[in-house]
């Protein structure tokens, strides 16, 4: 069937067949249809499809564009409620009007008439004028609708336009500053591909900006999956021109993106079997077809492309979308990525506190290297790389991704690493090779692959002693410190105080990164041993095997919070205060006045002189101790009291599960001495890394903690010599400004007025919600940083993540953002974006842990391993789907979190 409705001419055409041969205007089309339409007419195999036009969705709009202008006139991004209400107020007009009979005649009509097979099922997508060029786009905006059918159509047609309006459309509008541009949307309906396997082409590397390098990315089931993070996928690097494979990574698949059968309609993740899920998702045929369909458009069109592709269950190619590359250019490229770095420093950060953090990463990081042979020459080269390891985005810290590569890359043979490293840092994907030397470059560099070798085999025969030598080291560093009286100190000495704890403890902090890169490779050869033994599951039994772990420090000032309410209870006064309602200020003053309650004072004083620094969002210079805000303490033994959590009951409860690990170990080597030696020597090995990157990051909250103080009391010093209007201003500085004014170089004298701009600065990046991973060219402040905005919510009631901690919990849902929301819980699971180690007393306090980032390496999942608590790291979109007093399931060994109807009760 040709065109439709065209009334004068191509400029009001309603409906494109996609096999129709006319010319057609590209604004009517948008991106995606226009580029099918190409691809249709150069004879490429594309799925059988048809567009209805932007003409339709003008005419669909436009009685709400008054209104359309009012809300975009009055929106306030920070009330998400009223964004919601007049999101649902336009989308509810739209679908009330619906198409005009004619475009619903005309729509059926092109469905019948398309080269569908019977009984097919459709994907009903948007195209937007320019959302493969242009810089502001509503690309990925609108909604997507899978495995439609065609008694579906129509109102999935209208809910796509309608998404238009959507609640995070109009706030992308208003991020974007396009509040006045007029939306031009089409819509394509494709035929569903059947897709085995899936994914992205990419013609030339684009991170590298290697032009005669193609980058393949797969994964099992649908497309979506793959582009949207939820499935695992390997990655090829070949020859652009002979298709050589040059490098692949391969990983185990364990999900992919289905239609859902029950329903027939609609998407679901399942799960993958283990033998198909280990194979490469791509043989060697299908990528030299993929690779020569992608020489072709790219041919054609000139320039390097980024292409969508999927093959069925017979194997065929399909070509589903092909764009120019837009990240390929002369200027350097940057890659930012929040990763795990998030954990450690989420939300906003102060400049004082990213200042320090960025010098830290660069002294502790150049350490490592020179601790593994690098050579003083090429360390000199490499400055700035260790010089920007993270970044500031938005008031964010995110990691520099390229600028890790290349940190990798200045250890020879460290290459052979990465997969473990990238799997630590939580990055999930790779378009970067490691590094393969020729034979003259082997040759060249063999005598450092030697002395690297050397290095490394001594650091990890002395580890143990390293680190209890650090540890020691750093015991008498803050002992000495604990005895000084800071107010009594003049701002040089405060300085030199600062100066002096620096060069102590931040190059030799250095012992933190050896500990881990070890144990990150100990990790994935004990996952590699289980499978190559047949042991069993490997990250089930490798999760057991490592619940139970004592002598984590990091558990310490939980148990004495645990005495603390201990000893509470014990005590009817004590009872009565905490468990009345007068507030934490309250309470804290009470204990502090009242003689009846010196002893348990005193015993608070103890607990705040010995853990002080473990607090929420600790490593944020600008977040206070407890000895400044004790009421986050209060708040915590009034958890526990009501609660009645033991310490020991967890831990007896890890002990049986890895005990119960331990003899099915056993008894499956029982005739294999050699093989259970080596296993039993990588799990000892193993648990002692884990233990100490804990213990070594308490002594890092305790290193950031003295650093707190030395600049609080330089605010105090600041503020009475007027040069600030607060003590707490000083964390509006850099750490280079403060030197600046107290030892002469200051280029600003008004900090008053540079406080001002910054607090003005970051009242606007509070409004911006940037992307998990940014990419920028050239210069990175011109760079118009993509918004993260929400998805739209699905019917879907599993999320899927990392299991952490064995053991399914069933209760209410307790969402938790950061310390200024409500941490009132007890038995709840605990919902985060991510936690950091302070989090530590609300996971023990709750039912079971939910984070959205996180590995099986992060301080969740070993604080949820040792503490017995049900844990999933790396559910996406967990605080966004999941509400607060929601019913939930979470499976702490398989990884998944089901949303209850509200009739099921809890459990645990």
């Amino acid at each position: 069937m040709a065109q439709a409705q065209s009334e004068g001419g191509p400029e009001d055409l309603r409906f494109l067949d996609g096999a129709g041969s006319d010319i057609v205007p590209a604004r009517l089309l948008g991106g995606k249809a226009a580029n099918l339409l190409a691809l249709t007419r150069e004879g490429f195999p594309v799925p059988a499809w048809f567009c209805v036009t932007t003409k339709v969705f003008k005419d669909l709009w436009a009685p709400i564009a008054d209104e359309l202008e009012r809300v975009m006139r009055d929106l306030d991004v920070g009330n998400r409620a009223a964004i919601r209400d007049a999101s649902t107020r336009l989308q509810e007009r739209i679908r009330a009007s619906g198409l005009a009979s004619a475009d619903r005649e005309a729509l059926m009509a092109h469905f019948d008439a398309a080269s569908f097979p019977a009984g097919a099922l459709v994907a009903v997508r948007s195209s937007v004028v320019g959302e493969d060029s242009a810089k502001d786009s509503f690309a990925g905006q609108m909604d997507t609708y899978l495995y439609v059918t065609r008694e579906t159509l129509l109102a999935r047609v209208v809910d796509c336009f309608a998404s238009a309006f959507s609640e995070r459309a109009l706030l992308y509008r208003r991020l974007r500053g396009l509040e006045t541009q007029p939306i031009e949307a089409a819509v394509v309906v494709q035929q569903m591909v059947d897709s085995r396997v899936s994914g992205i082409l990419f013609t030339a590397n684009p991170t590298s900006g290697d032009t005669t390098e193609a980058v393949v990315s797969a994964g099992l089931g649908l497309g979506e999956g793959i582009v949207g993070g939820l499935v695992e996928s390997d990655t090829y690097f070949l020859d652009l021109e002979s298709g050589r494979l040059r490098d692949r990574k391969v990983v185990e698949k364990r999900s992919r993106v289905v239609v859902d059968p029950t329903r027939g309609s609609g998407t679901c993740v399942a799960e993958v079997s283990k033998e198909e899920g280990n194979r490469p998702a791509l043989d060697e045929e299908q990528l030299h077809a993929l690779l020569a369909l992608g020489r072709k458009v790219q041919a054609l069109r000139g320039v390097p492309q980024d292409i969508e592709w999927a093959f069925d269950s017979s194997a065929r190619p399909y070509l589903l979308q092909a764009r120019p590359i837009t990240t390929l250019g002369r200027e350097r490229e940057s890659i930012f990525d929040n990763a795990n770095v998030v954990e450690s420093y989420p939300g906003l950060s102060s400049p004082l506190t990213f200042t320090f953090a960025r010098k830290g990463y660069e002294i502790t990081f150049r350490e490592f290297s020179r601790s593994f042979g690098v050579p003083e020459r090429l360390l000199e080269e490499a400055e700035s790389v260790h010089a920007n390891l993270v970044g500031l985005v938005d008031g964010r810290i995110y990691y520099n991704i390229l600028n890790w590569y290349r940190f990798a890359g200045l250890v020879p043979g460290f290459e052979w690493s990465l997969e473990a490293w990238e799997k630590a840092l939580g990055l999930k994907h790779r378009y970067v090779r490691p590094v393969r030397r020729s034979l003259w470059e082997k040759l060249r560099v063999a005598p450092l692959v030697g002395r690297v070798a050397w290095r490394m085999l001594a650091h990890f025969v002395r580890l143990d002693r390293n680190v209890e030598r650090f540890q020691e080291d750093f015991g008498q560093v803050l002992a000495d410190f604990q005895k000084l009286d800071l107010a009594a100190l003049e701002a040089h000495a405060l300085l030199d105080l600062y100066e002096r704890i620096s060069r102590s403890l931040l190059a030799p902090y250095a012992i933190s990164v050896i500990n881990d890169s070890y144990t990150q490779q100990l990790h994935e050869l004990l996952g590699k041993l289980v499978a190559r033994f047949n042991l069993g599951d490997p990250a089930a039994l490798r999760n057991d095997l490592l619940c139970g772990e004592r002598g984590l420090e990091s558990v310490e000032p939980v148990r004495s919070v645990l005495a603390l309410t201990a000893r509470i209870r014990q005590d009817e006064p004590l009872r009565a205060l905490f468990g009345s309602e007068v507030d934490d200020a309250t309470a804290w003053r009470r204990v502090r006045e009242e003689p009846s309650f010196q002893e348990f004072s005193a015993e608070l004083d103890e607990h705040i002189r010995r853990y002080g620094d473990r607090t929420l969002h600790e490593l944020k210079l600008e977040t206070p101790t407890l000895e400044e805000n004790p009421g986050f303490l209060i708040a915590m033994l009034r958890n526990y009291l009501r609660g009645g959590q033991a310490i020991e009951l967890m831990e007896r409860r890890e002990d049986a599960i890895r005990e119960r690990a331990e003899k099915e170990v056993a008894g499956k080597l029982s005739r294999r001495p050699l093989r259970r030696w080596l296993f039993g020597w990588v799990l000892r090995r193993l648990r002692a890394g884990v233990k100490h990157r804990e213990n070594l990051r308490l002594a890092r909250s305790r290193g950031f903690g003295m650093v707190k103080r030395i600049f609080r009391q330089l605010g105090r010093i600041l503020a009475a010599g007027r040069l600030l209007d607060s003590p707490g201003d000083v964390f509006w500085l850099a750490v280079d400004e403060v030197f600046g004014v107290v030892r002469g170089h200051a280029v600003t004298r008004d900090l008053k007025a540079l406080v001002a701009l910054r607090k003005r600065e970051y009242a606007s990046f509070a409004e911006r919600r940037p992307a998990p991973r940014i990419t920028t060219l050239g210069v990175v402040a011109l760079a118009n940083c993509e918004p993260a905005v929400p998805e739209h919510a699905d019917d879907a009631v599993l999320l899927r993540g990392l299991g952490c901690s064995p053991g399914v919990a069933k209760a209410p849902a307790k969402v938790i953002f950061d310390p200024s929301c409500d941490l009132t819980i007890n038995g709840e699971i605990l919902v985060a974006p991510m936690t950091d180690p302070g989090w530590v007393y609300l996971m023990v306090a709750s039912g079971g842990i939910v984070s959205e980032k996180g590995s099986l390496l992060s301080h969740t999942a070993i604080i949820g391993r040792e503490l017995g608590i049900p844990t999933v790291v790396g559910a996406k979109d967990a605080t966004r789907r999941i509400r607060s007093g929601q019913s939930v399931e979470i499976d702490g060994q398989a990884g998944t979190v089901r949303l209850l109807p509200e009739e099921e009760g809890s459990s645990r």
